[in-house]
């Protein structure tokens, strides 16, 4: 966030500086369009008898045997990774219990085999973060999604996309699995408030490398995703504490509080302090690693007198030295990081 603007103008505009982040689930959701925000300024029964003990182990079986064969698929799971296990009737009437099928080898290029649960291949299990780009290799966003087992028709995954002036979290629900993945996508929340559309269809298929290639045909973005662990802890330590904003305007502060908390809680404070303005907001994580902090749109928390506070876009932070990190605002208006020292 900047400290509003001195005079001729009597209503400063404050406004929040973050830095860049190694690219961050919400939705692979879109931002709605509408104009950009301005930047700120966050059982058991022991047997008497042999007798009685073998007839029950009798019976048991039995009943093991007549479920196991009556247990016949719901006909959800569609996909050709899922592998059979269900009992069938013989000829003769009879039941047996469920025996291993066979894989089918028989078909190059099918996915993976996955789980009797769901209709995924369990390599596709897990989290996955990249840079979403255009047909020209621009960056729009950095995209995270973790997926979980699951069969059409059932929510599969969350998402949390973090562009320049909006972050967008949701769900998506397996539209199919085969030789790739195919979800629908919905928003569930954003910051700001209301500024994120459904993401439509998309699709997932796994790489040779291991890795994730994310598709929306749609808005036409492509995003290689990568296998990555979130932390508990995830904020650096030499990033925590109190930090302040060098070459203020005489009368003039903006400080800068960085505390340890998970992705897509807030993490960051920011208070602004002028002769005529007391301004305060709040960021949220996106991402975090050794060099770098992405933070979320910076949201306006209070504000002194009421209209001199605006709310602000993405921000990274990345230190310079144990003392020094700087800030820069993302989208808008092209402007060099800013400068912040440790206050602590």
């Amino acid at each position: 966030p900047d400290p509003p603007a001195p005079d001729p103008d009597p209503a400063p505009t404050p406004t929040p500086a973050p830095t860049p982040v190694a690219p961050p689930l919400g939705v692979f959701g879109d931002p709605v369009p509408v104009p950009a925000p301005t930047r700120p300024r966050r059982t058991r029964l022991i047997v008497g008898s042999a007798v009685l003990a073998v007839a029950l182990l009798a019976g048991g079986v039995t009943y093991a045997a007549m479920n196991l064969g009556g247990d016949k698929d719901d006909g959800k799971n569609t996909s050709s990774g899922k592998t059979g296990g269900s009992g069938q009737p013989d000829d003769d009437g009879t039941e047996e219990a469920a025996q291993p099928e066979e894989e089918d080898s028989s078909s190059p290029g099918t996915a993976p085999s996955a789980t009797i649960e769901g209709a995924i291949a369990d390599a596709y299990l897990g989290t996955w973060q990249g840079e979403g780009k255009d047909s020209e290799g621009n960056t729009l966003s950095l995209r995270r999604i973790t997926i979980t087992q699951g069969v059409e028709g059932e929510d599969v995954a969350t998402t949390f996309n973090s562009f320049d002036d909006v972050l967008c979290t949701g769900a998506a629900e397996l539209v199919s699995f085969d030789n790739l993945m195919v979800v629908e996508s919905r928003a569930v929340s954003s910051i700001p408030e209301d500024s994120c559309s459904d993401g439509g269809e998309q699709t997932l298929r796994l790489r040779d490398d291991g890795s994730l290639i994310w598709t929306n045909d749609e808005r036409g973005e492509t995003a290689i995703l990568k296998r990555t662990e979130l932390s508990g802890t995830p904020v650096p330590a030499e990033f925590l504490g109190t930090w302040e904003r060098e070459a203020s305007e005489p009368g003039e502060s903006m400080s800068l509080v960085l505390e340890q908390a998970a992705h897509g809680e807030v993490v960051a404070t920011w208070t602004g302090d002028g002769p005529a303005y007391h301004c305060e907001w709040e960021s949220v994580l996106v991402d975090a690693t050794s060099t770098g902090v992405r933070l979320g749109p910076s949201v306006v928390t209070a504000a002194e007198p009421k209209d001199q506070c605006e709310s602000g876009n993405t921000e990274t932070l990345r230190l310079k030295s144990t003392d020094q990190l700087t800030v820069t605002t993302l989208g808008g208006e092209e402007e060099p990081p800013v400068a912040y020292r440790r206050a602590d």
